[in-house]
């Protein structure tokens, strides 16, 4: 079992590298020229054109709605009850 270390103190900017050997590449830097860029502003346009497109809304089938009427004489009494589609 361990019961632990010491801990070192280091000044700031000290590095952990040897100083007898020369300091190696870094790793974020290639050895392959800088590729040209590639524009998308066509491929942009195009995407943001389809999406502010908009499609009429289909007309809608309006569904009539049966209303029940009240056929009355010449008196004002009601005879009948008719079914229309309006």
């Amino acid at each position: 079992m361990s019961l632990g270390g010491e801990i070192k103190k280091h000044i700031a900017g000290e590095t952990g590298e040897p100083a007898d050997k020369p300091r190696g590449r870094s790793a974020f830097v290639s050895s392959e020229p800088p590729k040209t860029r590639t524009y998308i502003n066509d491929v942009v346009l195009a995407l943001d054109s389809r999406k502010t497109k908009k499609t009429p809304p289909k007309a809608t089938k309006i569904h009539k709605r049966r209303t029940k009427k009240i056929i009355y004489d010449d008196f004002g009494d009601p005879v009948r009850e008719v079914w229309s589609d309006e």
